[in-house]
């Protein structure tokens, strides 16, 4: 169903916690998973002054409000507005003025951001968005053609941009390679890929896949933008309001007066609690048993260090293994919340180097076909060893964050998987791998 004149369709009276995306992408507009109107002219107009509209003449910032009037008809919950990333400040001010002499709670966020928050998994602190269209068209723009990059890092406020670069296709497989890698650095853990055209799409997804480091390329969802593109991590302020009208209502036979300055002491006095609590814990730490050691276990040509208390178990080979490729496969399990580390060793041809280990799992990877292994990386620096990295989604259980080392023959793949209590397994898998040794055949 598509928008009407009178907005979103039944939003007269609707209200809502989380704020409704409008995406107005290249034009073709969506509020929320409803399509909205084409403002492909507008987006074209942004720079100019006036447009003529229904054969009229009227001011580009005038036409933008009456459109964000139609979008939002009666609606009253939160807005987020999605704009084209490359704009600047004098553009996103038109979009400011014409939302906010509408509505003052009206957001303005570059649509990579939005793209950020609805595609990256909890497990990506860095990502780039690569955007094959702009609005307004550049129509001397040169050939090859140039795609805008925002390189983004999730803060402790969401997903911000940190970095914009433009990638130039040169048509050589050389330049190619050097365009991908300044525009998107090996820091970068995934990558979406968003256009109009889905052609020009696919081109990039394609190329961006043969240069860079980064493990996931994908093209852009938007139903997934419309979902989650609201979606962002922050700290909820203190309301004094609300503490006040809580403390006064618990009381059934009195009045409680509470001011701000007694509610400011209440916390003051909780926190000098806790941080006696803290103080008594610090004091008698001495008295509870040190955490475990690590040990250094050996299986076959591989050593690692591996926390003492945690138990050691045989696996079967992966399905489609075969004896000879697969020497071993072992699990070491943390007693208390079933964190694991998985210790693969499998035999490689001759002479094989990380990068042609790395290239031949890629093309393993690109030949399954699912989900079930992303953001590979051919070659990322963790624990300091250089190692190649992939993240898999197995059937059952926490997703696995493997790094693989190949020396002397043999690949040696170390698997992290977090347990059920919430603990972080990242310091026994960094020592692990910074451990791992291999010895010659």
């Amino acid at each position: 169903m598509l928008a009407t004149d009178r907005g979103i369709p039944g939003a007269a009276t609707t209200t809502s916690a989380r704020p409704l995306v409008i995406d107005l992408a290249y034009g073709h507009t969506t509020i929320g998973a409803v399509g909205g109107p084409d403002v492909t002219d507008l987006l074209e107009a942004i720079d100019a002054d006036v447009i003529v509209a229904g054969g009229v003449r009227i001011g580009v910032e005038q036409r933008w409000r009456e459109v964000f009037a139609q979008m939002i008809g009666g609606y009253r919950g939160p807005l987020l507005i999605g704009h084209p990333s490359t704009w600047g400040a004098i553009r996103r001010g038109v979009l400011t003025r014409a939302a906010g002499s509408l509505r003052p709670d009206i957001t303005l966020v570059p649509r990579a951001i939005l793209v950020a928050r609805s595609h990256a998994d909890a497990t990506v602190s860095r990502c780039a968005v690569v955007e094959t269209t702009h609005r307004p068209t550049h129509h001397c723009a040169p050939v090859p053609p140039r795609w805008g990059v925002q390189r983004l890092r999730r803060g402790a406020a969401g997903w911000e941009i940190e970095d914009s670069a433009v990638l130039r296709p040169a048509g050589s497989t050389a330049g190619d390679a050097a365009a991908v890698e300044e525009a998107i650095d090996d820091g970068v853990e995934a990558v979406y890929v968003d256009g109009d055209d889905p052609a020009e799409v696919g081109r990039a997804v394609d190329l961006i896949l043969d240069h860079a480091v980064a493990g996931r390329v994908v093209s852009v969802d938007r139903r997934l933008i419309a979902r989650w593109g609201s979606r962002v991590a922050h700290l909820e302020p203190l309301d004094f309001g609300d503490l006040e009208a809580r403390v006064a209502a618990s009381s059934g036979r009195r009045r409680v007066e509470l001011t701000r300055w007694q509610v400011l002491g209440a916390i003051l006095a909780v926190a000098m609690l806790v941080v006696g609590v803290v103080a008594a814990v610090a004091l008698t730490r001495h008295d509870r048993p040190p955490a475990p050691a690590d040990h250094r276990v050996t299986q076959g040509r591989t050593s690692l260090l591996i926390p003492t208390d945690w138990q050691q178990a045989e696996q079967s080979a992966p399905s489609g293994a075969t004896s000879s490729s697969v020497q071993s496969r072992i699990v070491f399990v943390a007693p208390e919340d079933g964190s694991r580390i998985l210790l693969v060793q499998s035999t490689v041809r001759a002479g094989s180097t990380p990068s042609s280990v790395a290239l031949s799992l890629r093309n393993r990877i690109a030949q399954r076909g699912d989900d079930v292994v992303s953001e590979f990386s051919a070659s990322t620096r963790f624990a300091g060893r250089d190692v190649i990295s992939y993240r898999e989604a197995p059937a059952s259980g926490a997703p696995i964050r493997w790094y693989v080392l190949v020396e002397h023959d043999l690949q040696v793949s170390v698997g992290c998987q977090a347990g059920t209590g919430g603990d972080s397994v990242d310091e026994p898998c960094a020592q692990a791998v910074a451990s791992a040794r291999i010895a010659p055949a």
